[in-house]
């Protein structure tokens, strides 16, 4: 009886952990659309890895076309090949974007006004979160230069043909733009050490509130904009930190219930790019947003008085290198 205990014992609570997986993969949603999308260009930033890489193959296999704006163009290859072993559907374009440099940005803005002026979807994707002081070429720090300021930018630079499309804007954002976050302008594009003893990224934090409010200007302003959360999501998103061997171990049974897949997380996206709807009371304006395919409202009082700084902050900083966007 004993011996029959110690095996359906762990039998038991492996089921029980299944189901609570299963369970919460239901409430974070799938999307269940699977029409088709052939004639439909969609831009993707950062698309050769995690949620861009996901989104990337799934509006693929509803054969649409997709940008797939990258860094690095050998990954990005690698990415395609990758994708095209799961579907040939679609149409798969690589293309060099470093948002780290307002030169690439221009030069990306460039290709696509000549040769792909007729897309349907800008996916504000790429970003990333480092421990250690990083800059970009312009010297801003790399959360609010690569996170904030390249797409920025960007949007800019493919505004007409954003307008004229009636092309959709997806922002990802991040539920935290909630964790005590603030637009510093005295400090704006500088890397601030952490306090002691901080957990968690606020110069990550505050780039994903800057989305936030960048979102809540393009939509005041007539744009077709949505911002999203991913959830936490069990991606290479965080390869910067380096986590130890030990470290997989200890937190496995924290992935396995509380992180989505990158497929998962990738749901958000696709719907805010295909699917969803802001209404009069719910859309970026407004403080909603989409986490597990519905809209929420954040805990962020907004101001728009901070919105139109940042609006014209950012600007400013992008024209004193002698790259002009509108204020």
């Amino acid at each position: 009886m004993s011996s029959l205990l110690y095996l359906l014992i762990p039998v038991g609570v492996g089921a029980g952990i299944y189901l609570i997986r299963k369970i919460r993969e239901l409430q974070w949603g799938w999307v269940r659309n699977n029409s088709s999308l052939r004639g439909k260009l969609f831009i993707i930033t950062g698309s050769n890895t995690g949620l861009g890489y996901e989104t990337a193959k799934a509006l693929a296999a509803r054969q649409a076309s997709v940008i797939m704006a990258c860094r690095n163009m050998e990954k990005a290859s690698q990415a395609i090949a990758s994708i095209r072993q799961a579907t040939t559907e679609g149409e798969l374009i690589p293309l060099e974007l470093d948002l780290a440099s307002f030169e690439s940005v221009h030069k990306f803005a460039s290709v696509i006004k000549d040769k792909y002026p007729n897309f349907d979807c800008l996916i504000n994707n790429a970003g990333l979160a480092v421990q250690t002081p990083q800059y970009t070429k312009e010297n801003y720090e790399v959360h609010c230069g690569v996170n904030h300021l390249g797409h920025f930018l960007l949007v800019d630079l493919l505004k007409d043909n954003i307008q004229s499309n009636g092309a959709r804007i997806v922002v990802v954002s991040s539920k935290m733009h909630e964790r005590n976050t603030r637009i510093d302008f005295e400090n704006f594009g500088k890397w601030i050490e952490p306090a002691s003893g901080a957990r968690f990224n606020l110069l990550y934090g505050n780039s994903k509130l800057m989305n936030f409010y960048f979102a809540r200007e393009l939509y005041k302003k007539g744009y077709d904009v949505h911002v999203l959360c991913p959830g936490l999501c069990h991606t290479d998103f965080f390869r910067d930190y380096n986590p130890k061997w030990y470290h997989y171990v200890l937190f496995s049974p924290v992935v396995w219930l509380l992180l989505r897949s990158s497929q998962q997380g990738a749901q958000n996206i696709i719907h805010c790019a295909t699917d969803s709807v802001n209404t009069a009371e719910k859309n970026p304006s407004t403080g909603y947003y989409v986490a597990s395919l519905k809209q929420i409202k954040s805990k962020v009082a907004f101001d728009d008085e901070i919105s139109e700084k940042l609006w014209r902050e950012s600007a400013r900083e992008i024209n004193s290198h002698g790259v002009f966007v509108e204020k």
